[in-house]
């Protein structure tokens, strides 16, 4: 059998409907470098979403690449209960550092965990353990957005507002305060970027109606990545931390997505000059080389776990690989490629650039509407060839992302979204072929 022979027999795939691999079987890998993926039938795509936003340096960066070969020749796993190692503790001093500037001093302590999902459950738990602590056991709610996504543990799922991934677990989860009625806008030119004034008191009300059983609230912080790649007002995050601090709530912002520079700032939370208590970061951390994750932590919630072995207040969450060695020089590489702001103008001009491109398509196309973005992360909505809103049933997205495939750009839809998040290294003519691409696929899919 040839090899996707073999896989239909022996791999489940990831949020696939593997009945439909058998009519558009997958794409067989055999390289990869830079912004491009070497498929075995000689072409190459475009890896137009930076495969699960993670490739913020594309595919081998050779600092990666060193910084991996490096590490493994003095060890290449230990565990961190009870061991610690240079590295692990310079990265925490790197990212406290950065994650720090609007607030010098803020967090201070960095807790690893080995993947995204896993990373909100560690934040879930502190939040929950630590108002028990505090002496306030009765909050144990979270409160999370419309459209959110936090991932796929049951922790993370729960404050999960995405009903194709949460609802056939539901038994097994927990039901969070739901927050309606966000400020959508745009991105940064929407006149309206900076105001949540409108929209503030009818969240602030549900917020209110919760208040006493609230241990936190949880965000992605300006973009909701896997909800649409939705964004809004910085100025809810203000709103929603002085609120916070005046309740007894903890805020927490899941920066999975939108961190690492991805929407120009390490911290997404940046553009709104505020901090949460909690903060999760996966994915860019170590530009998708190796799975890995952090939680930053105030020293007010670090000091609500110290005591006594006897007191019970030790946070008690374990990973085999929290802090994997290999993880942490890809991380240090990460930073020494863009940890001082040298790819964060990059980022900028080359969303600027999508945008315009994007936007001056729009004009001729009634079947695109919706153009959004801020950073290197934009989307656009397809619609029917006259405008009309398109029956989710017709799976349009999927069939644009096929499309835009056989063009030379792999896509992943969001529903009948379709979105670009290129690594920050692609070129110019990198992202106007991932445009041409996006745009050939959109064509050639709507009724």
């Amino acid at each position: 059998m040839d090899l996707r022979a073999r896989d239909l027999a022996s791999l489940w795939h990831p949020a696939a409907q593997m009945a439909d691999w058998r009519e558009h079987p997958p794409l067989e890998v055999v390289g990869a470098e830079g912004s491009w993926l070497h498929l075995a039938d000689g072409r190459r795509v475009l890896d137009g979403i930076g495969s699960w936003w993670c490739k913020i340096l594309g595919h081998r960066h050779p600092a990666v690449v060193a910084a991996i070969a490096d590490q493994c020749a003095r060890f290449d796993h230990h565990l961190l209960a009870g061991c610690t190692n240079e590295p692990v503790v310079r990265l925490a001093e790197r990212w406290l550092a950065l994650a720090n500037r609007p607030a010098p001093g803020w967090f201070a302590k960095v807790f690893f965990a080995d993947n995204g999902s896993t990373g909100v459950e560690v934040a879930l738990k502190m939040a929950l353990q630590w108002q028990a602590q505090a002496g306030d056991p009765g909050r144990t709610r979270f409160a999370a957005l419309e459209h959110a996504y936090h991932g796929e543990t049951a922790g993370a799922l729960s404050v999960t507002d995405l009903g194709r991934y949460r609802s056939p677990f539901a038994s097994m989860l927990t039901e969070p305060v739901r927050l309606l009625g966000l400020p959508v806008r745009s991105g940064s030119a929407d006149p309206r970027w900076q105001d949540a004034a409108a929209e503030w008191p009818a969240i602030q009300a549900q917020l209110d109606a919760e208040s006493r059983s609230l241990a936190a609230v949880i965000i992605e912080p300006v973009m909701q990545g896997a909800g649409g790649i939705r964004l809004y007002s910085p100025d809810l995050i203000r709103r929603l931390r002085g609120w916070c601090d005046a309740h007894g709530v903890l805020l927490i912002a899941d920066e999975i997505a939108a961190g690492c520079w991805r929407l120009g700032e390490p911290l997404a939370c940046h553009h709104a000059g505020v901090l949460p208590d909690l903060a999760v970061l996966a994915k860019g951390i170590t530009a998708g080389a190796l799975p890995f994750s952090m939680v930053l932590a105030t020293d007010r919630i670090y000091g609500g776990f110290l005591g006594t072995w006897a007191s019970g207040r030790a946070f008690l969450h374990s990973n085999t690989f929290a802090g994997h060695a290999l993880g942490v020089a890809c991380a240090h590489a990460v930073l020494d490629v863009a940890g001082e702001g040298a790819l964060a103008g990059r980022v900028v001009q080359g969303g600027g650039r999508i945008r315009a491109r994007l936007a001056r398509a729009l004009e001729d196309r009634p079947w695109l509407s919706g153009l959004r973005g801020i950073g290197l992360a934009v989307a656009v909505d397809l619609r029917c060839r006259d405008g009309a809103a398109l029956d989710p049933a017709l799976a349009t997205g999927w069939r644009a992302a096929r499309s835009a495939t056989a063009a030379g750009v792999m896509l992943r839809p969001l529903g009948d979204s379709l979105y670009l998040m290129p690594p920050f290294t692609a070129t110019d003519d990198e992202l106007d072929a991932m445009v041409d691409g996006l745009l050939a696929g959109a064509d050639a899919a709507v009724p």
